[in-house]
C-alpha cells in the first residue's frame, strides 16, 4: 500500500480525545450498533441513510454518507479488532470510478472508564491514498470532530431519555 507523495504528513494521521458523561459500554454500542451509529456518524449537514456492520473480527463494513446537495459517498470497510469494550479497530476505504482505492484509513478508538464517564481515544491512520484525495483527506479531522460532536449530542439524548 502507498501514499503518494502530494499528501502531507500533517493530514495522514488524526488524533481526537473526546469525554462522554456516560458509560463504556454505551459509548461501545454506538459505536458497533449500526441503529446509533446511523444517528451520529458523518460531519455536520451530512446524514448516514445506510449502515450494515457485521460487527466481529473480520466482518464487513458499508455505508452511504449523504451530503447536504444530496450527493451520496459510498465507502467500505471491515473490523480488523474488537475487545469489547475497550478497543476497536476498522479500516474503510472508498473506490475510484475504476474500482480502485481512492484512500484507505485504519481507524482505532479506545474506551476507558473512569468514574462512570467514558474518556475515548480516536485516531485515523491514512494506510493509501492517491494523490487526487488530498481534497477529502485535507477535510478528515473537521469531519471527524464534527461526527464525533453528533455522538456527544447522541449519547446526551440516549442518557437523558434513559435508554
Amino acid at each position: 500500500m502507498t501514499i503518494d507523495a502530494a499528501i502531507p504528513e500533517r493530514l495522514r494521521t488524526v488524533s481526537i480525545v473526546r469525554e462522554f458523561d456516560a458509560p463504556r459500554a454505551l459509548v461501545w454500542r454506538m459505536w458497533t450498533d449500526p441503529a446509533h451509529v446511523g444517528v451520529w456518524f458523518g460531519p455536520e449537514h451530512f446524514t448516514t441513510p445506510v449502515v450494515r456492520m457485521d460487527v466481529r473480527p473480520d466482518g464487513a463494513i458499508h455505508m452511504v454518507m449523504r451530503g447536504p446537495d444530496g450527493g451520496e459517498h459510498p465507502f467500505d470497510g471491515r473490523f480488523v479488532a474488537l475487545d469489547e469494550p475497550e478497543r476497536l479497530v476498522m479500516r474503510t476505504w472508498v473506490r475510484c470510478a475504476d474500482g480502485d482505492v481512492w484512500f484507505e484509513v485504519e481507524h482505532t478508538v479506545r474506551f476507558e472508564e473512569i468514574d462512570g464517564r467514558t474518556l475515548m481515544r480516536f485516531e485515523a491512520v491514512v494506510v493509501e491514498a492517491r494523490e487526487d484525495a488530498l481534497g477529502p483527506l485535507s477535510g478528515m479531522e473537521t469531519g471527524w470532530s464534527q461526527s464525533l460532536d453528533k455522538l456527544a449530542a447522541h449519547i446526551h439524548a440516549t442518557v437523558a431519555a434513559g435508554s
